[in-house]
C-alpha cells in the first residue's frame, strides 16, 4: 500500500486514543501487537466518528479524514 503522508506511532490503546483526540495528527499507526478486543474497541470508538482503519505492512493505521486541527493557543 502506498503511503502519502507520515504516520505517528502509538504504542498502546491509550496513546492511540490520545493522539486521535488531539486533532494534531490525521494518521496513527498502531505500533503494538493489537489484540482482537482492542481492534474492535478502536473500530467501535473511531469508525462511527468517520475514521478509517487500514492494514499497512505489519501494522494497522487509523486515519481521520476531514477533521479540523484545534487552534494553537
Amino acid at each position: 500500500m502506498k503511503r502519502h503522508e507520515s504516520h505517528t506511532t502509538a504504542h498502546n490503546y491509550a496513546e492511540a486514543c490520545h493522539l486521535l483526540r488531539s486533532g494534531y495528527v490525521k494518521h496513527v499507526r498502531l505500533g503494538w501487537n493489537v489484540e482482537s478486543d482492542e481492534f474492535f474497541r478502536i473500530a467501535s470508538d473511531w469508525c462511527d466518528a468517520g475514521a478509517r482503519i487500514v492494514k499497512e505492512d505489519d501494522a494497522f493505521v487509523v486515519s481521520l479524514k476531514g477533521f479540523a486541527i484545534p487552534r494553537q493557543h
